[in-house]
């Protein structure tokens, strides 16, 4: 692809905020274009449109125009952007962890660089064969035509988005192996979105992956390729460590003391900060608490959020203070309900909570499920360490057998903005199933609160009955597998787990029946 629509897309892509990059580095590829592998010597010519294999990149181009309006279809519109930061955006749930100039910048560089190249590898077939793009020869739009005028004077065959795409895949691949899996696979379908979309037929994409084959194993020849690989390796060593390992083997529940709420309604959320520990309960009650002695300081007050519809299911401390002389950072609380309320579902409040027992909204963040990803209600929990939000719940609910459980993250939004915020699908850096990677994970589940220490999710589960039993499950978010099922059924029979967070290495655990718990020790304190 030429310079100039780089530069075209990176100053217009509406879904990424991005400055013009300035004439760096970064705009360096790796290779001499005299070492690039030339696609136009070793590719054979695209089909005919009289042959055989032409029928099968016809009958390719109705499937993906099937699929234009659906949500596979809003993914290839955002598959249309091609800039790094594009790109990688779209690799981080995947991946992981969202690469940017600023996040990793070293790999950021490999990235910029090596997809230079990639480009250049298909440019000489594309100028050999000029092949007509499906859009035109068919005379219909694409799913996304503002590109259609600017790409009609550029040849279909190979893909220049897909190449990208692929030598991408190929090199995350390498630095995560963890994730290969995940990491190809994206690849794979940045390449599909082209065909969704109309832009190219599916051989052309298909040839710009062996294309892009040949550059990747043609720059681990090259010196300066392969130190900018090893600097992208120190560097996400670093940023994706392991997470802690931790000894179940000797952790045991134990009594902390009897929670003093609003009587008559249900505990639920639950976290710490520091030495601080607020109670939540059903509606929107809270109460204070000073840790490790459990001293009630204040309390039980009203959220600022309080109302017959907020469960308060979740609560997590984050990181910002609304003023700078508070003295906790601000706290997410989950709705959790099932109904919509004024036109809102699956909301999470962000309270100030001041010591003397006051509380007031200082922001409210709205996911937008308009792909109907989540089923009963979608819930809350903050990840401080990354700064993330974690969203997770019910694909349909937890009494239906093809029911999965979905996480989804986001960057934490910040308080400046502004009082209203609302996430969509597109935003998210990951989203997923369970399942998918873990079928140790229940279908029929009773999720309760949730907590992120040290890259692992722990999840609180089940009503502590027979068919509901309590159960806490930990999720490694980087491997996205379980690390842990600590059944506690007969420790917490007829005792409900609520929600947890941990304090000096212990995990307490809200419940309904005994209060607060300890479980510990688990982490060095």
């Amino acid at each position: 692809m030429m310079l100039k629509k780089r530069t075209f897309i990176l100053m217009t892509a509406l879904t990424t905020t991005i400055a013009v990059q300035a004439q760096t580095d970064l705009d360096k590829s790796f290779l001499q274009t005299s070492e690039v592998p030339n696609a136009a010597w070793y590719l054979p010519a695209p089909p005919d449109t009289s042959s055989v294999a032409f029928l099968y990149d016809y009958n390719r181009y109705l499937w993906g125009r099937s699929l234009r309006d659906t949500y596979r279809g809003r993914i290839a519109d955002y598959d249309t952007f091609w800039q790094t930061d594009s790109v990688l955006k779209g690799f981080a749930p995947a991946f992981g962890f969202l690469i940017t100039r600023t996040s990793a910048p070293e790999t950021y560089k490999l990235i910029s660089r090596a997809v230079i190249d990639a480009e250049h590898g298909v440019d000489g077939a594309k100028e050999r064969y000029m092949r007509k793009r499906p859009y035109m020869q068919f005379h219909e739009h694409t799913g996304c035509p503002t590109d259609e005028e600017e790409l009609s004077h550029n040849g279909s065959y190979p893909s220049g988005h897909s190449a990208i795409g692929w030598a991408t895949a190929l090199l995350l691949a390498e630095l995560n192996p963890a994730c290969a899996n995940e990491i190809i696979h994206r690849g794979y379908e940045y390449g599909q979105s082209r065909v969704i979309e109309g832009y190219h037929y599916q051989s052309d994409v298909d040839a710009a992956r062996l294309s892009s084959s040949a550059v990747v194993a043609t720059l681990h020849a090259d010196p300066a390729f392969m130190k900018q690989m090893e600097k992208a390796r120190k560097e996400l060593s670093k940023l994706m460590a392991p997470a802690t390992a931790f000894d179940v083997t000797k952790a045991r529940l134990s009594d902390v003391k009897t929670l003093e709420g609003q009587p008559g309604e249900g505990y639920q959320g639950m976290a710490i900060s520091g030495d601080w520990l607020v109670s939540c309960q059903n509606r929107g009650y809270a109460t204070l608490y000073r840790l490790p002695d459990m001293n009630k300081v204040a309390g039980p007050f009203k959220l600022g959020s309080f109302a017959s519809t907020n469960h308060a299911n979740i609560a997590k401390f984050g990181l910002e203070r609304w003023q700078s002389t508070d003295e906790l950072p601000v706290l997410y609380v989950s709705q959790a309900y099932r109904k919509t309320v004024g036109g809102r579902k699956d909301v999470c409040y962000v309270e100030r909570i001041l010591p003397e027992g006051k509380a007031e909204t200082v922001q409210r963040i709205i996911f937008d499920d308009t792909d109907h990803l989540y089923g009963y209600a979608l819930q809350w929990t903050v990840d401080r360490d990354h700064q993330r939000l974690i969203g997770l719940g019910n694909s349909i609910s937890n009494d239906d057998g093809r029911n999965c459980f979905r996480i989804i993250i986001f960057p934490l939004p910040k308080l400046s903005d502004g009082r209203e915020v609302v996430l969509k699908a597109t935003d998210a850096e990951a989203c997923y199933l369970i399942q998918d990677t873990d079928q140790r994970y229940p279908h029929k589940v009773v999720g309760q609160g949730a907590c992120v220490k040290d890259g692992c999710l722990f999840m609180p589960t089940g009503f502590g009955s027979e068919g509901a039993p309590s159960i806490l499950y930990v999720w490694d978010l980087y491997k996205r597998k379980l690390r842990h099922i600590i059944d506690l059924r007969k420790e917490l029979n007829k005792v409900e787990m609520e929600d947890i967070d941990f304090y000096r290495g212990n995990a307490y655990i809200q419940t309904n029946g005994r209060g607060l718990l300890k479980f510990g020790p688990l982490f060095n304190k």
